[in-house]
């Protein structure tokens, strides 16, 4: 029996390309190995469990890193600031801790898992939070900080009108941007201060929404080599941002793809890789390409990939995207998640 060798390892992943169309000798899927620059093979990195771990209950929504600690969140009508730390790691005494901020004094803990965080930025060693104690119907926004002598965590209820409540924000040039309510502009809070949104000749906003199509929205932000990058469904525009906001302005639109899934966006080594309609997408390549096309990262991923529409969570009174994504950067890697249960339409 004739042997066969493998010489082509670069198809390993381009599970959308028939196998009939691949070169001669190239295998087209692996199973736990990542194909490296080059060509050559590696054995995926193995994880094990935390000595000790944790389990979130119903209350808690989320789970994001800042300042040495992990970090989850939680609003709802009752009188009580619940844990405030815990050690999830006996090996290393990795802490999390329990970002809470309560709405009433009555209430019951039945119905803390109607609670929802709609988003965060990251502020110092804490975070800009957005929360809802009751699936979306009111808001409230608040600035959380850590005390990393007790580990104990206290927030501030921002109280300005001005903020925008979709949580689709992100943090740059010492402030917080945020999409608008309506996905028609993107807010910034005053510089240095993200409980003012106000502040005349330094809060303000970006008027996205005359460059692009009527009926569009702005869906997610992210930060791309110094600018602020503005995500439709069908378009990215990059803005110049600065402390002075008369100096904010308009650099480039990237036209024909974009993202509606804000949590998908990911800072990965100087690139910013997203989810798009068609597959995961990087902005370098877009940037320096006329058109994205199969040369970008990741081609359509038949099996995950659906329309933006059908993945989606409720959340703040309607259907939201609900994809999520995180840069494994020790393996140079994009991973990206969506939950097992669909709202779809």
């Amino acid at each position: 029996m004739a042997d066969v060798t493998f010489d082509r390892f670069d198809g390993g992943l381009l599970l959308a390309r028939p196998s009939s169309v691949a070169p001669a000798n190239s295998l087209r899927k692996l199973i736990n190995m990542d194909v490296q620059p080059g060509g050559w093979l590696r054995s995926r990195p193995k994880w094990k469990p935390a000595v000790g771990g944790f389990t979130l209950g119903q209350q808690w929504k989320g789970l994001e890193s800042n300042a040495g600690y992990l970090w989850t969140f939680s609003c709802w009508d009752v009188a009580s600031t619940g844990f405030t730390s815990e050690v999830v790691n006996l090996d290393t005494g990795d802490r999390i801790v329990y970002a809470f901020i309560s709405t009433g004094t009555g209430g019951n803990f039945a119905e803390a898992g109607r609670a929802r965080l709609l988003g965060v930025a990251r502020w110092n060693n804490g975070f800009l939070a957005v929360l809802s104690p009751d699936d979306g119907a009111t808001t409230h926004a608040a600035v959380f900080a850590v005390n990393t002598n007790t580990h104990v965590v206290t927030g501030t209820p921002v109280s300005d009108v001005n903020m925008p409540k979709s949580g689709i924000m992100v943090t740059a040039a010492g402030r917080v941007f945020a999409v608008s309510d309506d996905g028609q502009t993107v807010r910034f809070c005053k510089v240095g201060d993200p409980a003012d949104w106000t502040a005349a000749g330094n809060a303000g906003f970006l008027p996205v929404s005359q460059h692009f199509a009527s009926g569009q929205r702005a869906y997610a932000l992210g930060q791309y080599q110094g600018k602020l990058a503005v995500f439709t469904d069908q378009s990215i525009q990059l803005w110049t941002i600065d402390p002075d906001p008369t100096a904010m302005a308009l650099d480039r639109v990237v036209d024909g793809v974009g993202t509606r899934h804000h949590s998908s966006i990911v800072s990965l080594y100087g690139d910013l890789l997203f989810l798009s309609e068609s597959g995961v997408r990087s902005l370098t390549t877009l940037t320096n390409a006329a058109f994205p096309t199969d040369v970008d990262v990741g081609l359509p991923i038949k099996q995950f990939t659906k329309s933006p529409a059908n993945l989606t969570r409720f959340s703040n009174g309607g259907l939201q995207p609900s994809v999520i994504a995180l840069a494994a950067t020790p393996m140079a890697q994009y991973w990206v998640s969506a939950p097992g249960r669909w709202q779809e339409g």
